[in-house]
């Protein structure tokens, strides 16, 4: 895996998470805002006679912006209930623009009470809803500085406006706020971070095991295990979209007398560049070659027919014959050769029968001489075996 991948992987997970979670701390912001609208509307009805509450000029501005903030976060929740897709991209943004459409009203109705010397709840009204805001966005600055700016602005301008009595310590008071939640908000959001990269090294970490558990380690191809897999997913594909495809087996020619003559690390290495080989072969018919145990590989061909898997079978011989790797205890030809078996899948055939027929067509390449490949021919067919044309 590059070093951008991760990156990659992280940045997507990072960016779904973010939507994922405003879409659901969205639902208990939106809960807030209808309580505190609740509260403005109603705080005339029930405040004692003792704290009156200052007359609001213009009054239809300050209960029409409530009203938008009500049916907003109203036809918010409902939206978000009956949605199709809980987790579908358009909610994130839809959650988004609610939050900045309740930042500006909200921006308005603390306009309205400071123009109004309505001032005895402008501060801690102010401070209770934006650490609300801070606890349900700190995930998402871009989203919590739409709805926490266009506030602090607003109170912070108007303030200094509409009163001249205003002190330095007013003033640092809210600056004071600003820093508090900024700071509480990078707290916040270095905990997210670190719980994400926690989750994504586990991510990658399941990633490198299954890896490492569907690849042979000495020659780094599929393993048997992988190729089990791989053949009954290509068996189920093809049963339900019809086709056919192709397996080749194969069998390094004499492997025991090579390992005898040169030592089971040249062996090794043998059998590794026979996998590249292999590789190289299949490349062009997308073909899934591995190692099923010693020196035996198979090359899966999911969407190769006959025709075309002697095609793979004849590149996989010339290969060979182009590395031209010694081998004098062969008793076909002093060079590495293989003999392999090809076999079609048919519909209605098992994984376990497309097998057999394969092997049983490398058992017939084996007796007429090895370095060549044969095609397994169904009862209906007569059999032929065809020759690499062995030098």
């Amino acid at each position: 895996m590059t070093t951008n991948a991760p990156c990659q992987a992280f940045d997507l997970l990072l960016a779904e998470m973010r939507g994922l979670a405003l879409k659901t701390s969205s639902v208990w912001f939106l809960w807030v805002n209808i309580l505190f609208a609740l509260f403005i509307l109603g705080r005339t009805y029930f405040s004692p006679d003792s704290l009156p509450v200052a007359s609001h000029l213009p009054s239809v501005v300050m209960e029409s912006v409530m009203a938008i903030v009500l049916f907003i976060s109203s036809a918010g929740l409902f939206i978000m209930r009956l949605a199709p897709i809980q987790n579908a991209p358009w909610l994130g943004k839809l959650a988004h623009m609610a939050v900045l459409t309740q930042s500006l009203c909200w921006s308005a109705c603390f306009y309205v009470l400071i123009a109004s010397d309505d001032l005895k709840i402008v501060f801690p009204f102010a401070a209770v809803l934006l650490f609300s805001a801070l606890i349900s966005l700190y995930f998402n600055p871009y989203v919590l500085l739409s709805f926490i700016a266009p506030i602090w602005l607003t109170i912070f301008i108007t303030s200094m406006a509409y009163n001249a009595n205003i002190t330095v310590l007013y003033s640092l008071l809210w600056v004071l706020l600003a820093g508090l939640i900024e700071s509480g908000r990078r707290m916040l959001n270095n905990w997210f971070m670190l719980a994400l990269k926690t989750q994504q090294k586990n991510v990658d970490l399941i990633s490198q095991l299954e890896l490492l558990a569907n690849r042979d380690p000495l020659t780094g191809i599929a393993n048997r295990r992988a190729f089990e897999l791989r053949m009954d997913e290509e068996v189920t594909r093809h049963q339900r979209e019809g086709g056919v495809f192709s397996l080749i087996m194969l069998d390094v020619d004499h492997f025991k007398r090579y390992n005898d003559d040169f030592g089971h690390q040249t062996g090794d290495r043998c059998l590794a560049t026979l996998a590249q080989c292999l590789a190289r072969a299949s490349l062009q018919a997308t073909g899934i070659p591995g190692r099923i145990g010693g020196e035996e590989f198979v090359v899966l061909l999911p969407q190769c027919n006959e025709a075309q898997a002697i095609d793979v079978a004849e590149a996989i011989a010339e290969d060979l014959r182009q590395l031209n790797i010694e081998h004098p205890g062969s008793l076909v030809i002093p060079r590495v050769t293989v003999s392999q078996g090809i076999a079609s899948w048919r519909p209605g055939m098992s994984p376990r029968t497309l097998v057999a027929h394969a092997d049983t067509a490398l058992y017939q390449a084996k007796q007429q001489g090895r370095n060549r490949f044969v095609m397994y021919q169904h009862p209906e067919k007569s059999a032929a075996g065809v020759n690499t044309g062995a030098a």
